[in-house]
C-alpha cells in the first residue's frame, strides 16, 4: 500500500467486497466490460489484500448478483450483472455529482395523522419537497441545528466525514505517482466518499451546515477527481 493510498484509506484496508464494487461502479458501470481476475488482483494487491480474500469476495458478489463471470482463455473475467449497472448508475449521480438547491420545508403536522413522504426529525416534524396540506410548512433557507442534523445523520458518518476532510487537504504530492498508482488512488477517494455520501439523505449541502461539513469535503473530492480523471483500466492492464 502507497503512502498516498494508506493516507486516504486511514492505513486500513477496506472490505474487500465493498472495494470491488467501487473498482466495476466507477471503471465500468457504463459498459459490459469486463475485467480480467490478473488486473482485479493488481488493484487488490495495492490496498494490500492477497489474492485468496479477493476469490472470495468475488463469490461473495457473483452470488449476489452483483457480478457474473466468463472464461477467456484460462482466466476469469469478471463484468457487472444488469442488477449491479443498474445500482451502479443509480449511485453515480450522488457520488459524482455537485450538490444542487432545491426547495425544502419543515412540515409540523399532527403526531396522530399519517407521517408525509418525507425524512423525519421527530414525531410531528418532517422535512418535506413540498408544502404538506393541514401542516405548517416553514421554507428552509438555513442550516439546520446541529441536534436535527444529528437524528438525520449517524455519529459515526458525521466523524468519517470530517476526517476524511482532514485526510484530503493533508494529502502529499501526487504527480509523481505511478499509472497503477493513480488508478488505486481514485479508486480509494472514491470508496471513502461513497461510504459516506450513501450514508446522508439527498438534500443539499448548506442545509446540513456545519453539523457535516459535506460541501467543504465534496469539494475536496471533486477536485482530486478532476486530477485523477485520466486514469482508466487501461493504465492497469498495460502495465
Amino acid at each position: 500500500m502507497t503512502p498516498s493510498v494508506a493516507h486516504i484509506l486511514g492505513g486500513d484496508p477496506p472490505r474487500v467486497w465493498s472495494f470491488i464494487i467501487t473498482i466495476f461502479g466507477d471503471l465500468a458501470r457504463e459498459d459490459d466490460r469486463y475485467i480480467s481476475s490478473r488486473t482485479l488482483n493488481r488493484l487488490t494487491a495495492e490496498i494490500g489484500v492477497k489474492p485468496e480474500a479477493t476469490r472470495v469476495a468475488l463469490h461473495r458478489l457473483r452470488k449476489e448478483d452483483w457480478l457474473e463471470s466468463a472464461k477467456f482463455g484460462r482466466e476469469s473475467h469478471y463484468r457487472l450483472t444488469n442488477k449491479g449497472r443498474k445500482l451502479s448508475r443509480e449511485a453515480a449521480p450522488r457520488i459524482y455529482g455537485d450538490t444542487f438547491d432545491r426547495p425544502l420545508w419543515m412540515a409540523l403536522y399532527d403526531p396522530g395523522s399519517a407521517a408525509p413522504d418525507g425524512l423525519r426529525i421527530l414525531s410531528g416534524m418532517c422535512l418535506v419537497a413540498q408544502e404538506q396540506k393541514g401542516a405548517m410548512n416553514v421554507a428552509l433557507d438555513h442550516p439546520l441545528p446541529q441536534w436535527m442534523v444529528g437524528r438525520l445523520v449517524d455519529q459515526d458518518v458525521r466523524s468519517a466525514a470530517k476526517n476524511l476532510h482532514q485526510r484530503l487537504q493533508t494529502l502529499a504530492q501526487i504527480s509523481d505517482l505511478s499509472n497503477l498508482e493513480r488508478v488505486v488512488l481514485r479508486l480509494s477517494i472514491v470508496h471513502e466518499w461513497r461510504r459516506i455520501i450513501l450514508r446522508v439523505p439527498d438534500v443539499p449541502d448548506h442545509v446540513l451546515g456545519d453539523g457535516i461539513a459535506l460541501r467543504d469535503l465534496r469539494q475536496s473530492v471533486q477536485h482530486l477527481l478532476a486530477v485523477l480523471s485520466d486514469v482508466s483500466l487501461d493504465h492497469v492492464d498495460d502495465i
